[in-house]
């Protein structure tokens, strides 16, 4: 990226980006590992950002890392180093983190759109759901309504997020999380068999289901289910007549599902370049 887009991005001046661009990388590494960062977090930040493509967005997804750290007590050890006089038993920073499922939605959808993604969303459309905690029916689930479709070659939903809007996803995340509570969302992409061999090679854990001849809805949920398992990335449905395969790409939250989306779209590309 130039340094000009990396500063409209980051809502900062050109001066400035030169500036952090003139320091050493691997200074600036050493200082977030030593305020308690590990590398594979700092990895993790730096790749996320960079797959975000609005201001608005990148500042959300940096204050909210940077709560979810300190409710974490990442950086306690080394505030106590710089203020001698903190309380040993401080843990006012535990309250500090509230992440509402909408926001982590938006910033979802916000990474989803890449045209990068774009090969991988099927002939009925995406969408991506995530369930409140504890979640006990379709109200308690948040979607895209009208799904995710393609404008101008990139992702793009349809409308705004909204409680209820995803029946089908809604049937399968519910049920999911019956076995695995952890696990709050999921999105639906595209199978093929270059699909097939980037799973592969990303070593996710996938499951098979179907095909079924005239597969219902109902059906399709049922077979996703029955195939389930808490250490499963994904679960293809294979379809049936008239019925497109799909992959189920399940995470924690939606980010994380994006994330996983978003290394499926990259080996995708390359076998298609290549």
């Amino acid at each position: 990226m130039s340094q000009s887009k990396i500063a409209s991005i980051l809502g900062v001046t050109q001066p400035a980006v030169k500036q952090y661009l003139d320091e050493s990388e691997e200074k600036g590494v050493n200082r977030l590992k030593e305020m308690g960062l590990s590398e594979e977090e700092i990895n993790s930040l730096l790749e996320d950002l960079a797959d975000i493509t609005d201001i608005k967005s990148s500042m959300y997804y940096i204050t909210d890392f940077s709560l979810r750290m300190l409710s974490e007590f990442k950086f306690c050890k080394y505030h106590r180093e710089k203020d001698k006089s903190i309380p040993i038993d401080c843990d006012i920073c535990k309250f500090l983190y509230h992440s509402g499922e909408e926001e982590r939605l938006e910033l979802a959808l916000s990474m989803l759109q890449n045209p990068l993604v774009t090969p991988l969303i099927p002939e009925v459309l995406s969408n991506i759901a995530f369930a409140k905690q504890n979640a006990k029916g379709e109200k308690d689930v948040i979607a895209v309504a009208g799904r995710i479709t393609k404008v101008m070659g990139i992702p793009s939903p349809a409308s705004k997020p909204m409680w209820g809007a995803s029946k089908h996803l809604s049937k399968i995340l519910l049920n999911v999380m019956k076995r695995n509570n952890e696990v709050r969302s999921v999105m639906n992409i595209k199978f093929d068999e270059r699909v097939k061999r980037a799973i592969q090679d990303l070593n996710f854990k996938v499951a098979y289901a179907g095909p079924h001849d005239y597969a219902s809805d109902e059906d399709i949920v049922n077979d996703v289910i029955a195939v389930y398992n808490p250490d499963l990335d994904c679960v293809v449905h294979l379809g049936g007549k008239s019925v497109e395969p799909n992959t189920y790409v399940f995470g924690k939250d939606p980010v994380e599902v994006v994330k996983k989306v978003l290394d499926i779209a990259k080996k995708y590309r390359d076998m298609t370049e290549n």
